[in-house]
Order: structure tokens, then C-alpha cells, then sequence
């Protein structure tokens, strides 16, 4: 099970920031200047950490933390 500060943790360690600039609402991309290949990365770290796939649809569609836990929350993996 994967919790929101898990995920902080992912991005800020795909970033190389503060794990306390990252935000549950921050953009990925606006706030935290998030690229294409830093997205791939952190979705390749997060597959790790939940034991989950996620289809290019659905890494679309994530844009921040809350995005990120609400999608693991409909598919049950976070605590």
C-alpha cells in the first residue's frame, strides 16, 4: 500500500527537490517543472512501489499527489 507521502517521496527523489516542496495539489507540471522524461520516471517508480501498471491513459491523467492517490484509491492500493 502506497500512502501520499510515499508518492511526495517518488516525486521529490525524481526531481531532486525538497520532499517538503512537494505539494498533494501541486501541478507536476506547472508548479514543480515536471518534464516528459521525469514523468516516465516517476511512473516507473510508482509501478515499483504498488505492484501496479498503469496504462498511458492514466499516467495522463497525473498531474499531481491528489491525482496520483485518487487514482490508486479507485484501483484500492493506498491505505
Amino acid at each position: 500500500m502506497v500512502t501520499d507521502r510515499d508518492v511526495q517521496e517518488l516525486v521529490a527523489g525524481v526531481l531532486e527537490i525538497d520532499v517538503a516542496d512537494v505539494g498533494i495539489d501541486k501541478s507536476f507540471y506547472v508548479d514543480l517543472e515536471m518534464d516528459s522524461l521525469h514523468k516516465a520516471e516517476f511512473i516507473v517508480a510508482l509501478e515499483r512501489a504498488c505492484g501496479a501498471e498503469f496504462a498511458p491513459a492514466d499516467a495522463a491523467r497525473m498531474d499531481s499527489v491528489g491525482d496520483v492517490m485518487r487514482l490508486l484509491h479507485d484501483r484500492h492500493r493506498v491505505t
